[in-house]
């Protein structure tokens, strides 16, 4: 097949899981056969592109949080405009793709950030078969507007994109539609997964003779995204009051926020909270076999994390908050140890470990060989395929024109910008 792929990032310019994902199935589909080009945006450093990804779409970077929050209320309304509703440059660049490739089917990802209806739009329009992978309430922020999903352009979804949609957790499909989105078409629910060669199964598990070795990890470490590590640094905390100090916990990332190295200060925690700030992805997974328990907040609303099962193969059992959506794959007790998202609940879960009453070894075998066996990319690529293909079937009956498109592009484009502006200029 000829497979577009759309991303508003692609790796080595990534935020996080999302991006690194992508990359994942690209080469894996590449390997196979298949015949992949990637439309992705300018990156935002200087990094090298292989021939088959196309750094020409432009990113309106919703991300920079000391921009955002303070530039004018106008300006913040017409840049999350163009990064979620429509950007005229990157449909005439979607255009441009789609008569040059001429794909069987677009793969669609992360598309805030690049006009992301738009794009949709443009697909829809021209009756091109599309499957989007969802890791995240992607349709529902497209609709917001100033945080608030606008109900017409939800309505608007519904009725004219009806395609294939692959969703990493069904908590994730929930969450959108709650949000006032439901999504149209095939849904199919895929995990998130492990890629290539994993490490191998220790030989030694703990056993309470020695210090506990606590992990966590996450892309950035920042109050913005909010991946709960405040909650372990209290969670130490307690265990330390209680007279607890025969553990360590090691926080991977890159910090980009203060209040973590003073929350550990001021709690007098040196030696044994440490930020040991970011490693290259293969390095943090090999990092895991020196650890017992990777430690996993999450998000308040996270639909379905890589960290957590890229640390299981090895044997590193997750401590993992009950509202991941991550719980809804794996068992309590069996796979993995479910908490509440509270620094009460990991520091009650990691003292039932000290004391010896949950026996880590049963549990990290076990979850070992159920990511091993049901969550590696080897065994999901097949399914993803399929997806792809069924899509790729789709009649093409009624397709509009790219002079169409375009013309309409510009014209939307104009006519928000001009309804945001309006209020301010009376």
């Amino acid at each position: 097949m000829k497979i577009l792929v759309i991303s508003n990032l692609y790796p080595p310019d990534a935020l996080g899981g999302y991006e690194m994902g992508c990359r994942q199935v690209v080469e894996n589909l590449r390997a196979r056969g298949h015949e992949v080009r990637v439309l992705t945006t300018a990156p935002r450093t200087p990094v090298a592109s292989p021939p088959h990804v196309r750094r020409t779409l432009r990113l309106t970077d919703m991300w920079v949080d000391y921009h955002m929050s303070r530039c004018a209320t106008v300006t913040q309304l017409l840049d999350e405009s163009e990064s979620h509703r429509i950007n005229a440059f990157n449909v005439h660049a979607l255009l441009g793709e789609l008569d040059d490739f001429e794909p069987d089917v677009a793969y669609v990802w992360m598309l805030t950030g690049i006009g992301g209806l738009g794009l949709m739009a443009t697909l829809h329009h021209l009756r091109v078969p599309w499957v989007w992978h969802l890791m995240d309430d992607v349709p529902a922020t497209l609709c917001q507007l100033d945080n608030q999903v606008i109900p017409a352009l939800a309505r608007e979804i519904e009725r004219q994109l009806r395609g294939h949609t692959i969703a990493c957790s069904q908590q994730l499909v929930d969450e959108i539609e709650r949000r006032g989105v439901r999504l149209q078409g095939e849904v199919e629910i895929v995990p998130n997964w492990v890629a290539g060669p994993v490490p191998p199964l220790r030989s030694e598990f703990y056993q309470g003779d020695r210090p506990l070795r606590i992990v966590a990890s996450a892309a950035h470490i920042d109050r913005c995204y909010d991946k709960g590590m405040d909650l372990l640094i209290k969670a130490a905390a307690t265990l330390r009051d209680q007279g607890r100090d025969n553990f360590s916990l090691d926080i991977f990332g890159q910090v980009n926020d203060s209040f973590y190295g003073d929350l550990i200060k001021s709690n007098h925690l040196s030696g044994l909270v440490t930020l040991r700030g970011s490693l290259k992805q293969a390095d943090l997974i090999a990092a895991y076999q020196d650890y017992d328990v990777f430690a996993f907040p999450a998000r308040l609303r996270e639909p379905c994390a890589f960290a957590p099962l890229e640390a299981a193969p090895s044997g590193c059992v997750t401590v993992m908050s009950i509202l991941s959506g991550n719980s809804e794959w794996l068992v309590h007790g069996v796979h993995c140890l479910k908490v509440p998202r509270t620094s009460e609940g990991f520091a009650h879960m990691f003292g039932e470990i000290l004391d010896g009453r949950v026996d880590l070894e049963p549990i990290g075998r076990r979850g070992a060989l159920a990511v091993r066996r049901d969550f590696h990319l080897d065994k999901l690529l097949p399914k993803i395929e399929r997806i792809l293909t069924r899509a790729a079937r789709q009649s093409r009956d009624g397709a509009g024109t790219s002079d169409e498109v375009y013309r309409l592009a510009l014209l939307a484009e104009k006519l928000t910008s001009v309804l945001i502006q309006e209020p301010y200029c009376a």
